[in-house]
């Protein structure tokens, strides 16, 4: 009779798993190689964070969970970062721990932890297994954990137990992992949100993370066409619709350039969200503005309401939209572009930086980067201005975390995506911060021959947060690292790497290490001088003041606005961008 460790295995084995992420313990080894004997790869990382944050990625790829694995007490505690920033960015996830053997539960204390109890406040479900109807129990989590929203969900495997004969009680019957279909919407919603659309004058598209990026692109694409309106993407929908079509405006919720384009919203009559989520924006102007939303699932939640929505398979709303009259809208061709202007005008340097502008090291990353590149990028400023300097043409090639905003993600992204996708581009963007959180994992890399290139934006700072207390007439404290050569100490863990300072050495930089068959690491010295800049509010007339404080705040209660982080965007017309390969596609 199997164990169910093995049971366990076996079943994520005929649900598709074939990796695992993790760092082991002697309390879940019977699992690990569980594992091994069916066929499940075992990837060894050097923090159980880095192994959490692997299985995101690959779960938002795959839209099936990915999954890591942990022993009990602190590496179960050390695993939770991945798991949470899942649950925030709607990932399908399983995170299997070690716990205390059933039988010294009652009397032992050492590394004794509730992990359910740890985990189930940013989990669908948390459960502990018990060598009964494992099988059954393992299906039921996969459905969760795919269902929408997906997210992820706890399985804790006591040590005992996971060498017992495993039996089947006839109380719970097989389960079918797969998600359940999404319903159509009800046509009433439908309606309501067609004569709201069709009532506006100046309409604005948001797309956002609610939109399945394999089954929904065409009819998104096709819907943006149709209506012919200025249309935004939310971070974790950057490539739904191609950064270079004609409507496309930017990068809205929580990026580069927030003012400028909530000026915009402010404009408008109404907020056409297509799967938008308003987990990913970190201010309240969904709140505050009339929106109607398009999605697989309500966008209520505690007190907000849309203004109407329509909840059901998204593709099928939108042809049931097809025939409706809808516009001609009342946006002219020259207020757009005076916004594209605003925005180009707000995010540029204005002077020339003492070291590199990480505005213009992003635009010249793109240049020199394949269309087809996929881009993984870390939290804190260099989140603002890769978001909007990156430009995406297709879906699932951007991934930043942004529900939960963690620092340290980029890398393990990267890792995860380069394992998903070993014949494409793939670039990492982080800051001086997140790598040296993540440094240890070039290691990793090494061995496991996962060869990407790296770019650090090195400016020995936590620049957002200094910018952040100069707003608020604090002094610069807390917030300022030593100088790190990045280089040297990569080159020391067996990276090609190198020091620029210039975008020339970049360009020289980046067409070397394409050469080179290791991981490549780029050092790029970043003046932070320009995120002060870019703070500043914004008015249409002046250039200064934020029009409505409400917008910013993250209580309506609030008089004074917070200070808004914004760095860079892209060139005034979308249509007229341009990205050519200048050189041949690297492996990384």
């Amino acid at each position: 009779m199997p164990t169910c460790a093995e049971v366990l295995a076996e079943t994520l084995n005929h649900a598709g798993v074939t990796r695992m992420f993790g760092l082991p313990g002697g309390e879940i080894l019977d699992f690990i190689d569980a594992g091994r004997r069916c066929g499940i790869e075992f990837l060894l990382t050097r923090h159980e964070a880095t192994a959490s944050l692997m299985a995101d990625v690959t779960g938002q790829i795959q839209r099936t969970p990915g999954v890591c694995v942990s022993t009990l007490g602190p590496g179960a505690v050390n695993m939770t970062l991945g798991v949470a920033n899942a649950y925030l960015d709607r990932s399908p996830l399983l995170a299997i721990t070690a716990t205390l053997a059933r039988g010294a539960e009652p009397y032992a204390t050492h590394q004794k932890l509730d992990l359910n109890a740890v985990y189930r406040p940013f989990t669908k479900l948390a459960l502990t297994l018990d060598a009964e109807d494992t099988a059954a129990k393992v299906q039921e989590a996969i459905r969760v954990s795919v269902s929408p929203r997906m997210g992820p969900v706890h399985i804790a495997l006591p040590s005992d137990v996971a060498r017992m004969p495993d039996r089947r009680t006839g109380r719970t019957a097989d389960v079918d992992p797969a998600a359940p279909p999404v319903g159509r919407a009800p046509a009433d919603q439908v309606d309501r949100v067609a004569r709201e659309i069709a009532q506006a004058h100046r309409p604005i598209l948001v797309l956002g993370l609610d939109l399945n990026p394999r089954s929904d692109a065409l009819a998104v694409r096709a819907f943006v066409d149709r209506l012919d309106l200025p249309t935004f993407v939310t971070p974790k929908a950057k490539g739904m619709l191609s950064e270079d079509h004609p409507r496309f405006c930017g990068v809205c919720a929580g990026v580069a350039g927030d003012p400028v384009i909530v000026d915009l919203f402010e404009r408008a009559d109404l907020l056409i969200g297509l799967g938008f989520e308003p987990v990913e924006s970190d201010k309240l102007w969904h709140q505050t503005m009339k929106v109607v939303s398009i999605g697989p699932v309500s966008i209520a939640s505690d007190q907000y309401r849309p203004h109407a929505e329509a909840v059901g398979d998204v593709t099928a709303t939108i042809a049931r939209l097809e025939d409706r009259p809808f516009g001609p809208f009342g946006w002219s061709v020259e207020e757009i572009d005076r916004f594209r202007r605003d925005l180009e005008h707000v995010l540029r340097p204005a002077a020339t930086p003492r070291g590199l502008s990480g505005y213009e090291l992003t635009r010249r990353l793109r240049e020199l980067f394949p269309r087809d590149t996929i881009l993984v990028t870390d939290v804190g400023s260099i989140k603002l201005i890769t978001t909007q300097a990156w430009a995406s043409y297709e879906p699932l090639t951007f991934f930043e975390s942004n529900g939960l905003s963690s620092m340290s993600y980029a890398f393990p992204g990267a890792m995860a995506a380069r394992l998903q996708f070993p014949e494409r581009p793939v670039l990492c963007t982080i800051g001086d911060g997140g790598f040296s959180m993540t440094f240890g994992e070039l290691e990793t890399c090494i061995r496991e021959r996962l060869h990407f290139v790296t770019v650090v934006f090195n400016d020995s700072a936590l620049s957002l947060i200094d910018v952040a207390q100069q707003q608020r007439g604090q002094p610069t404290y807390g917030v300022r690292y030593g100088s790190v050569d990045f280089a040297a100490a990569s080159a020391a863990l067996g990276a090609w790497a190198r020091r620029v300072g210039t975008l020339e050495a970049l360009d020289a930089a980046v067409a070397d290490g394409w050469r080179v068959d290791r991981p490549v690491v780029i050092d790029a010295v970043v003046d932070p001088a320009e995120y002060l800049a870019h703070v500043r509010p914004y008015d249409r007339d002046s250039g200064r003041g934020v029009r409505d404080s409400r917008m910013y705040s993250s209580s309506t209660s609030s008089t004074v606005p917070l200070p808004y982080f914004a760095c860079a965007t892209r060139s005034p017309r979308p249509n007229a961008m341009r990205v050519e390969s200048k050189r041949t596609t690297p492996r990384g």
